[in-house]
């Protein structure tokens, strides 16, 4: 083989391995090119967060939650109440309503003597409790002692005692209500609306929903005086004004804000969390520093960031549109690629809080509707006949119906009259109450107020 022959050859291998760099080159610099882009989309979007004035670290968010300075703040009595609270052990508040398993009467039958017994031995012990409960009601502002900055790892152990603590308060203004005292029976529904509110700022989507809770405890409990007792007009504008400024100052917003802080301090550093908070659905070290060093990380923050923008963007649009926005956004979340493994892991879905949020709010409007009721039949001496009849001496206007922006339906009974939303089912049952259990033969029913009196 002569000079002539190897030349061509040693010139073809030169080629080859020219283009295998060049590919290489063109590889590495997509590669930076797609790094940088995911960067630069993250940057922007969180700029865009704090131009709106919200956090976007864990730190950040622990900073955000506050109250004015030297205003007093409800969480310390509150806190203090919770550690006086006395609960009954399980076999000997099993026969207590809303505390344990026994049922309550139907809201016009009185209370059966034993049942009446203990509920006024149980209040009786808790008789310390009550008083600071009923004190933290009347403070407007309120940061419970929780440190924010521990993201997936923060503690909140206030909150598992403060549906009982508002059940508590219903089992009190029962009491009363069955002695005929209505203004301490009314005291004790308005003081359940105070604790209710002071979780109304805290950025946790746990906390937004105990706070849902114990306003449907509070609505509850406003249902089961009306039926016990007659209230004056005073005491029917005192509730009002609770029941109003209770959907006045609702926001879910900032449950979606704490959630997008903890996900973003996430994504930064998926490494940092504990296994033991993601369960085993989470892949760690060394699978999650090649998940990150691949850029997939940051591109499940860019998704996320997008997803938690169109919730938080659902608050502001009116209330019979947010379930459909919120379903929408959870549609696309549920179709992006399984790929995105911890975008699907730690991402919530979040169209179940709305749909709660809009309940209460229905069931707010509905107890509003339901009190301007009974103010006008105590003028009067008989209902109305419609709510429309209400305005604009006991309502400015009817309330909507947050489920299809339609005025809320009134029923008159024999006796009484119910106020109902038709619910997410968006189907008219007539004002239908929900029955204890979800049934073949019961499987829909509206939101109501009932007065049966």
């Amino acid at each position: 083989m002569d000079e002539n022959d190897t030349a061509p050859r040693k010139r073809s291998k030169l080629r080859v391995s020219h283009v295998l760099i060049i590919l290489l080159l063109a590889g590495v610099g997509l590669f930076v090119y797609y790094r940088l882009s995911l960067n630069s989309k993250i940057r922007v979007k969180i700029d865009a967060i704090r131009a709106a004035g919200y956090p976007v670290t864990c730190i950040e968010l622990d900073r955000w939650y506050k109250i004015p300075p030297n205003a007093e703040n409800a969480a310390y009595t509150i806190e203090e109440a919770l550690s006086l609270y006395k609960p009954w052990d399980k076999e000997k508040s099993r026969s207590l309503p809303l505390i344990g398993s026994a049922k309550l009467p139907p809201r016009t039958e009185p209370l059966p003597a034993e049942m009446k017994i203990l509920i006024t031995e149980y209040v009786a012990d808790n008789n310390e409790a009550l008083e600071l409960l009923h004190q933290a009601a009347g403070i407007e502002h309120c940061r419970y002692s929780i440190d924010l900055t521990a993201g997936f790892a923060t503690l909140a152990p206030y909150l598992s005692e403060m549906r009982n603590t508002v059940r508590l308060l219903e089992l009190e203004a029962i009491l009363h209500a069955e002695n005929g005292d209505s203004a301490a029976a009314t005291l004790s529904a308005v003081s359940s609306f105070g604790i209710a509110r002071s979780l109304v700022r805290e950025p946790s989507t746990v906390s937004q929903l105990v706070r849902r809770g114990c306003q449907n405890t509070a609505i509850s409990t406003v249902e089961q005086i009306l039926n016990r007792t007659e209230l004056k007009d005073e005491q029917l504008l005192e509730l009002i004004e609770r029941v109003r400024e209770s959907e006045h100052i609702s926001d879910i917003s900032c449950a979606f804000v704490g959630e997008r802080c903890v996900g973003i301090s996430f994504f930064m550093d998926p490494g940092g969390l504990d296994p033991g908070l993601g369960g085993n659905s989470i892949p760690f070290q060394p699978i999650i520093g090649l998940y990150k060093a691949i850029g997939m990380a940051d591109a499940d923050m860019v998704i996320y960031l997008d997803i938690m923008d169109g919730y938080m963007k659902s608050t502001k649009l009116p209330l019979h549109e947010r379930q459909e926005a919120v379903d929408a956004v959870c549609a696309k979340l549920q179709s992006t690629s399984k790929a995105h493994v911890l975008l699907h892991v730690i991402t919530p879905a979040l169209s179940r809080v709305t749909t709660i949020e809009l309940r209460t709010i229905a069931h707010l409007r509905t107890a509003d509707a339901a009190l301007a009721v009974q103010r006008y039949r105590l003028a009067a001496g008989k209902l109305p006949d419609k709510l429309a009849d209400l305005a604009p001496t006991y309502l400015q206007s009817v309330p909507k119906d947050p489920f299809d922006g339609n005025e809320l339906r009134y029923r008159k009974l024999e006796p009484g009259f119910v106020v109902y939303s038709i619910g997410e089912d968006l189907s008219d049952d007539c004002g239908k109450e929900k029955p204890p259990r979800k049934t073949k033969e019961s499987p829909t029913w509206d939101i109501t107020f009932t007065v049966e009196r």
